[in-house]
């Protein structure tokens, strides 16, 4: 972050209740001339804020309505667009038309808002969901670069919506630079953030956390089961390291008006079997790892190499290993807990 960069903006979050969101107003709130968050709650919580929120103007509001979006975006010079309906694939497999529709909406009218004003550099929250199904197919399939994306078929609905906020944010560039209403926007196809805070709802939550509080409530609360064969791949990101890369996008498109949709995440992989080795070892408790097979695994293998990044965001590249990631996020659930595993 370059502090007098950001000294004079005025900054729209959207999502500002949730994971990313309000890691981001954390870490702007103070060093800009305005920050205005925006979060109807759905998932996110207030809690996450509860630092901020008197350097917060906070707005409980819902972007699928067109007028809230078009006065969130009023008068703001940075747009960080994280707002979506988001959870576990359970979610994306259960609700996929809610899920894609929504997100549509809300994108449709956020870019609908920055558009009015002109002037706005946004940062639009991608997915690597965006890639194709069979180019993740096995464990070891190779790491995904940006051109990988096309020719289109992203396994979930999710990742088609995604690949489509992307298109939208670069048409609506393009139209700005024929109006003169110059929009400076960036997509960033973020791999498997996580951090402290982030949702461990069984149901809902992302691996990590839900690894974490399964490891904290065993043995009260049933075994240590991770849905699938571990044999799965990913690769993860810790919140810091995305937050960085958000905020050196922005400064990047005082100098531009586009920047394509580049991976944001860790580069090499690592097997679910060994996210849950880690996770038992950072909460030092002899707890037996179970897998669940008969859980249908969606995506075998997702890697990629971040090398745009690099050369676009000013060497980026992430700086919290794995390991060292999932400690703090134990330490912080266990405090949570009241120092009681």
């Amino acid at each position: 972050m370059t502090p007098g960069w950001w000294h004079e903006r005025r900054v729209l979050v959207t999502g500002a209740a949730g994971f990313i969101g309000s890691a981001l107003c954390r870490e702007l709130a103070g060093r800009v001339a305005h920050l205005r968050g925006i979060d109807n709650l759905e998932r996110g919580r207030l809690e996450h804020l509860s630092g901020v929120l008197p350097r917060l103007e906070f707005q409980r509001a819902d972007l699928s309505d067109r007028e809230v979006a078009r006065r969130a975006c009023d008068g703001m010079d940075v747009v960080l667009h994280f707002a979506a309906k988001v959870g576990g694939i359970g979610l994306y497999l259960e609700q996929p038309y809610q899920t894609a529709a929504a997100n549509a909406r809300i994108d449709t009218n956020v870019c609908d808002s920055v558009a009015r004003t002109g002037g706005t550099i946004m940062i639009y929250a991608s997915s690597a969901h965006v890639y194709p199904d069979e180019r993740q197919t096995s464990p070891d399939s190779p790491p995904l670069a940006e051109p990988d994306a096309y020719p289109a078929n992203p396994t979930l609905s999710y990742g088609w919506e995604k690949l489509f906020g992307e298109r939208l944010l670069e048409a609506l560039v393009h139209e700005g630079r024929r109006s003169g209403r110059a929009i400076h926007a960036a997509p960033l196809r973020l791999v498997g953030a996580f951090g402290p805070g982030q949702d461990d709802d069984l149901r809902t939550g992302s691996a990590i956390p839900v690894f974490i509080r399964r490891a904290l409530d065993y043995p009260k609360n049933g075994p240590f089961i991770v849905r699938g064969t571990g044999r799965e791949t990913r690769s993860y990101c810790y919140i810091d390291d995305i937050v960085a890369a958000v905020l050196r996008a922005a400064e990047a498109l005082d100098q531009r008006d586009w920047l394509p949709p580049m991976n944001v995440g860790a580069e090499g992989r690592v097997s679910m079997d060994e996210v849950a080795r880690l996770v038992v070892a950072a909460v030092g408790k002899p707890i037996p790892i179970e897998f669940d097979p008969s859980f249908p695994t969606v995506i075998w293998g997702q890697a990629v190499t971040c090398q745009l990044a690099r050369e676009l965001l000013g060497n980026w590249r992430p700086q919290v290993a794995l390991e060292e990631g999932i400690r703090r996020c134990c330490a912080a659930a266990l405090a949570r807990q009241g120092g009681a595993a």
